[in-house]
């Protein structure tokens, strides 16, 4: 080969040689490049994602346990929501939930005890009805006659039904003299209603009255001391009934009242009413469809010029020196009566 073939042959070798290398370098560069490209993205991309779902994973679970604890605790407390937490928990604060509801039916059952307890307080008022021996209020109690050896109460709102039979007054309570120290045979209380009682002999001081009070078809055989006395302030109404046989007065009004006695027969006595001596409180008196007769003074007789009388439709004969006595004159009413 000549100098110069050779001088080409070595050049064009050196040239097929760096292209060689050449095309070494790229290959070379680019695993290199994708290694540093690839690797470290993926690790940083790992690392992230690792991190990220570890920690994310970690705050979730840390989340759910502390709702699964709120839930717990919600449902051992008020056995109320646990929808923030678990199905499970939750199903479990609803049971404990349901089981309140159930201690609540039981105490349910504790306010019907409550109401039992209410029905015994109902017991109690009728047991409070005992009080006084005429039974409690509103009722009405029939009598079986025969000697009182205490007082008879009719309380307020009570009705005594003598059922007509005959009653007379033990040594207890007086013998039927005009002693002031007798005691009554029935006390009528404000509201009370005495009915259907025949007072034999002895009598006692007969019937009190305390306040409002209603005597109807009472007999009075021997009046006794005093037949009626008016204690307290109030109206008192007598229908029916008859009187005789008495000292002084009929009946006797102690207090500020009005008194209505109607279809009654009084005999053989001082005075018919009496407004109690030396008082001057008002008293107003009504008297229809009576009959009256040997009274030694009068029918009505009263110290206050205050105190009234009317009468109606009522017979009368041999009553003193007057019908009414101390009564002013403008206070004395009177229509359809008749002397026999």
């Amino acid at each position: 080969m000549s100098h110069r073939s050779a001088h080409f042959s070595l050049a064009l070798t050196a040239v097929l040689g760096g292209l060689t290398a050449c095309s070494t370098d790229s290959s070379t560069t680019d695993p290199v490049t994708e290694a540093g490209t690839g690797g470290t993205p993926v690790a940083g991309q790992s690392g992230t994602a690792g991190s990220g779902t570890a920690g994310s994973t970690g705050a979730a679970d840390a989340t759910a346990t502390g709702r699964a604890g709120a839930a717990a605790a919600g449902s051992g407390g008020a056995g109320s929501s646990a929808t923030a937490g678990s199905a499970a928990a939750g199903s479990g604060g609803s049971a404990a939930g349901n089981g309140g509801a159930a201690a609540g039916s039981g105490a349910t059952a504790g306010s019907g005890g409550a109401a039992a307890g209410s029905g015994g307080s109902a017991g109690s008022g009728g047991a409070g009805g005992a009080v006084g021996p005429a039974g409690g209020s509103g009722a009405t109690v029939t009598g079986e006659g025969g000697m009182l050896r205490a007082t008879q109460i009719v309380g307020p709102g009570q009705t005594f039904d003598g059922g007509g039979k005959r009653y007379t007054a033990g040594s207890a309570l007086g013998d039927g003299s005009q002693s002031e120290s007798q005691q009554p045979m029935f006390r009528v209380e404000n509201g009370g209603t005495l009915k259907n009682v025949v007072l034999g002999a002895p009598a006692a001081d007969g019937i009190h009255t305390y306040g409002d009070a209603t005597l109807e078809n009472i007999v009075w055989e021997d009046i006794g001391e005093d037949a009626m006395t008016i204690k307290e302030e109030g109206t008192v109404i007598l229908n029916g009934g008859s009187a005789s046989k008495g000292e002084d007065k009929v009946f006797q009004i102690n207090a500020p009242s009005t008194f209505k006695v109607s279809n009654f027969t009084a005999r053989d006595a001082g005075k018919f009413i009496r407004q109690n001596g030396d008082t001057t409180f008002k008293v107003v008196v009504e008297i229809d469809k009576c009959d009256i007769s040997r009274m030694d003074e009068a029918i009505f007789r009263t110290d206050s010029n205050s105190s009234t009388v009317k009468m109606t439709n009522t017979r009368y004969s041999m009553i003193g020196d007057q019908l009414f006595v101390g009564v002013s004159p403008s206070n004395i009413t009177q229509s359809n009566n008749m002397q026999y």
